[in-house]
């Protein structure tokens, strides 16, 4: 199992495309010791036009860019785009993840979230789909329905372990990835409980870390795992977390309890 670890920035904001507040998180994620970054499509918008100066950011910090999170509509224009820079940037993911349709929109949305699959897969990048809370996706049943009925080749999956604790009634995280490992190309290591919602730090909520672990082992997992807690107000609860704390512990949890992502 070979395994790099990355933080997501949505615990310091959803919109980091000011330079400012961009370089406060690339500043925090390398100090804290995490080896990449995942960052919104809101994020990068800024940079579309200028990957090069984008991936200094990163070098200068000794970082790697981890993917982008893509909210799905219709501009697939704009998905060629996003998935050419990725790849200019040195990225490799792109989480697919936004209200992206209900229950009875399946047969509508499912084709265009294979669109943008395909689109990055022509680019070389992975796209993966996000089951979370409210998406089209948001059970364990129902993203096992949208494996069975997309191209692997063109849409993968990934584990995020703390809408999977908080959605997957009846289930878990562990169990999840034992069945559809071979499909889940990306894991997300949030954590959830209910008085914190998932504005809860890695190992401080109901997800069971070392079952997830061991069967990340099992099944010789090699790839990213990204760090995403989120902030108070947006499906997060409690009181407000200085983002740089959060991450932190995050990181001490997964590095020193874990033993796994240490650079």
């Amino acid at each position: 199992m070979s395994i790099k670890l990355g933080v997501s920035h949505l615990i310091w904001g959803f919109d980091l495309s000011r330079p400012d507040r961009l370089v406060r998180f690339l500043d925090d994620a390398a100090a804290i010791g995490y080896r990449g970054v995942l960052c919104f499509d809101t994020t990068v918008s800024f940079w579309l036009s200028r990957p090069d100066e984008f991936k200094k950011l990163l070098d200068d910090r000794g970082l790697e860019l981890v993917g982008v999170i893509l909210r799905p509509g219709l501009d697939f224009l704009g998905t060629v785009q996003l998935t050419k820079w990725v790849a200019a940037t040195g990225g490799t993911i792109m989480v697919i993840s936004g209200r992206d349709g209900r229950q009875e929109d399946w047969h509508i949305s499912v084709p265009i979230l294979q669109r943008h699959g395909e689109i990055a897969a022509q680019n070389g990048i992975q796209a993966v789909y996000h089951h979370h809370t409210y998406w089209l996706a948001e059970t364990m049943e129902q993203t096992e329905r949208l494996f069975a009925e997309t191209d692997p080749a063109k849409l993968g999956g990934m584990l995020d372990c703390g809408h999977a604790t908080r959605d997957f009634v009846g289930h878990s995280a562990q169990e999840y990835y034992e069945r559809n490992h071979s499909r889940i190309k990306y894991v997300e290591f949030k954590d959830w409980s209910p008085e914190t919602d998932l504005n809860t730090s890695v190992g401080q909520g109901r997800c069971d870390y070392p079952a997830v672990v061991a069967a990340l082992r099992k099944h010789t997992y090699d790839g990213w795992v990204v760090v995403e807690q989120n902030p108070a107000g947006a499906m997060g609860g409690g009181p407000a977390r200085e983002p740089k704390e959060a991450a932190q512990a995050s990181y001490r949890y997964i590095t020193e309890t874990l033993g796994i992502g240490r650079r």
